[in-house]
């Protein structure tokens, strides 16, 4: 727990609230898509202080802050308490984000580059899973709020799962520069992202977030949502 928690201060990477696409950026953001590559470009910060402490400590280059980003709407119906019956589904939206103004880079350093490209790819892989997570829930119980009833709790036990992941990642590859560690990672999150393609992020979870408020006609941001249920 102690190395996790310095190691969290290490990466400055914050864990907050398909086929082919062109690649979306904005100026402070770069959102998860199949065909986006991180560049030495990317680390944008004013800023090298987490980039000096890094490196005084641990002899590194670059430092990154990663997100998984998740928001809930419902349909203007489900505020209504003169209806009786809700209609429509609530809709949740995941985007794995970059953030290019929050991460810095004291020189290029191509393994610290391809590490951070994996942390990336790690956070859709967390991504896809609480999807499915949600999907397989909404089946199951047939209901159509599934996302103002389970998305905190869902996303929070991906959240926790993801960083385990970088953690792991972080502390073979860099701290111990294990031998074959890099690769066995990357195949093993390359095949898992193969197999939940059908969960993958959609231009409308990046459009979601990009655009700041509902992208679905007769919806709203829900203002409250139920908490994390395995806390509670």
């Amino acid at each position: 727990m102690k190395f996790r928690t310095c190691l969290f201060l290490l990466l400055s990477i914050i864990a907050s609230s398909v086929g082919a696409q062109p690649a979306v950026q904005t100026e402070d953001n770069l959102f998860w898509q199949p065909t986006v590559v991180l560049a030495y470009a990317d680390f944008q910060s004013p800023s090298d202080a987490d980039c000096v402490q890094v490196n005084e400590k641990y002899g590194l280059q670059l430092s990154a802050t990663i997100q998984l980003r998740g928001i809930v709407d419902v349909p203007e119906s489900h505020l209504s308490k003169k209806i009786k019956r809700r209609t429509g589904d609530d809709k949740g939206y995941l985007a794995p984000v970059f953030c290019k103004h929050c991460s810095c880079m004291l020189s290029e350093d191509s393994t610290e580059l391809v590490v951070y490209q994996l942390l990336f790819d790690v956070a859709e892989m967390t991504a896809r899973g609480a999807r499915k997570e949600l999907l397989e829930t909404q089946d199951q119980l047939k209901i159509n709020n599934v996302n103002a009833t389970f998305f905190t709790t869902v996303k929070n036990k991906w959240d926790e799962r993801m960083r385990g992941t970088w953690a792991s990642i972080y502390q073979e590859v860099l701290i111990q520069q294990k031998e074959g560690a890099y690769a066995e990672w990357r195949s093993l999150v390359d095949e898992i992202l193969a197999d939940m393609q059908d969960y993958a992020t959609q231009p409308d979870d990046i459009e979601r977030f990009i655009a700041g408020e509902p992208i679905m006609e007769g919806y709203v941001q829900a203002e409250t949502i139920i908490g994390d249920l395995e806390k509670e």
